[in-house]
């Protein structure tokens, strides 16, 4: 699991063109703020194309090849991207950079399947997260700084890195268990532990289902990736109009803008870990879901009455807050509830559900900007994370 997440911490580093791509393609490519929309949502087609057959491709093939050539190509598809000034042409390889990169994602969901236990899942994926957002804080920064020089560089760093996160994984990550080998140990191993397994038993938490079901006949499955949809489209935001609200409305340098979307990477390295340590036991998983939905609200909702850079800084802390409290539990609950057996197909799923936000959340946002200013987005994005939040309080009701 340390490898894993050293892999996860150096391509994360280069973590940059995204966060910058729409006051890349406003701002030094003179597109429109709709056309910007649909480019970025190019990265959530692609990535819900690269989610369902990086899903397919682990059920037949294992998770560890998916691991390093969805990082490989993505990384290529990376350089090739930043050379390009066609409109046509940037968002087909934007929808490129995801269609390979994003099949790493149920990819590294199974692998924390395969190199943890159940009772330590949140643990696991808690590192995972440390090991993405420390370099999501060094990602921003440096993108920030880069891009004051020239916008190529972001390019460039990004896919050096995901190439070099490739390389680390193929030489360091250990082989997987051959999987006769590995059903022993795990039949061996449900004997020992499952008296002990925090999941399996924790209160108003439904994570069992039927050896080998197909996730599109698990009915509560669907209806948790529905919300989780809904609460992603919400906080997709970060990546798109939040950036753009930053330049246009407080004129802020590509190198500020960096500084404080690192705040949010800082924030989550520095506390979740230990945070997920000392809380999961504490209360229900729908319940962690459902406070973080919360804090999105308001980070969104104070962004409306008040003027000011302070303002900024709350509102990145408070969303923040809710990445911690509502993403791991999210993420446990997808894994606990997949059978082993359709473990690539649940993981698909979930990562696509993130993907249909991420093709939602640019079109809708720049749409609602264009059209009727910043402060109807914040009221829109408000309303559809209370319809999540109202429904992750329904699901917890069914598990009871």
């Amino acid at each position: 699991m340390w490898i894993l997440a050293m892999a996860m911490f150096i391509n994360r580093c280069g973590s940059m063109v995204l966060l910058f791509m729409s006051v890349y393609l406003t701002k030094h490519l003179q597109f429109s703020i709709p056309q910007a929309g649909f480019v970025m949502a190019m990265f959530g087609t692609g990535s819900l194309c690269g989610a369902f057959v990086g899903g397919k491709l682990v059920d037949k093939i294992g998770y560890y090849p998916i691991l390093v050539w969805s990082l490989l190509l993505s990384g290529f598809m990376l350089l090739i991207l930043g050379q390009m000034h066609s409109y046509w042409l940037i968002a087909f390889f934007t929808f490129m950079v995801t269609a390979t990169g994003d099949a790493f994602r149920p990819a590294n969901s199974a692998s924390i399947s395969n190199y943890s236990s159940k009772k330590n899942y949140p643990q696991a994926i808690a590192l995972n997260r440390l090991a993405m957002n420390l370099g999501f804080t060094i990602g921003p920064i440096l993108g920030g700084l880069l891009a004051t020089i020239s916008y190529t560089f972001l390019f460039w760093a990004d896919g050096l890195t995901c190439i070099f996160a490739a390389t680390f994984i193929w030489f360091v990550l250990p082989k997987p268990i051959p999987k006769a080998v590995q059903q022993g140990f795990s039949e061996e191993g449900s004997l020992k532990d499952s008296s002990l397994d925090p999941l399996e038993h924790a209160s108003g938490d439904v994570t069992k289902v039927v050896s080998n079901q197909s996730p599109y006949k698990d009915r509560f499955y669907l209806a948790f990736l529905v919300f989780t949809t809904l609460y992603a489209t919400a906080f997709f935001q970060f990546f798109t109009s939040l950036p753009l609200f930053y330049k246009n409305v407080y004129q802020m340098s590509e190198k500020h803008i960096g500084w404080l979307m690192a705040f949010n990477g800082i924030g989550v390295a520095v506390i979740e870990m230990f945070l997920i340590y000392f809380i999961q036991h504490r209360w229900t998983k729908f319940n962690f879901i459902s406070l973080g939905i919360f804090f999105l609200i308001i980070g969104f909702m104070v962004l409306v009455p008040v003027h000011g850079t302070y303002i900024l800084v709350i509102s990145m802390f408070l969303i923040t807050l809710s990445e911690m409290f509502a993403m791991p539990f999210m993420s446990t609950i997808a894994i606990s509830r997949a059978p082993q057996e359709s473990m690539g197909q649940y993981m698909a799923l979930y990562s696509m559900s993130w993907s249909i936000a991420q093709i939602a959340a640019p079109l809708l946002g720049t749409n609602i900007i264009a059209h009727f200013g910043f402060s109807a987005l914040w009221f829109v994005l408000s309303g559809i994370a209370i319809i999540a939040f109202s429904g992750f309080r329904w699901l917890q009701y069914k598990s009871a």
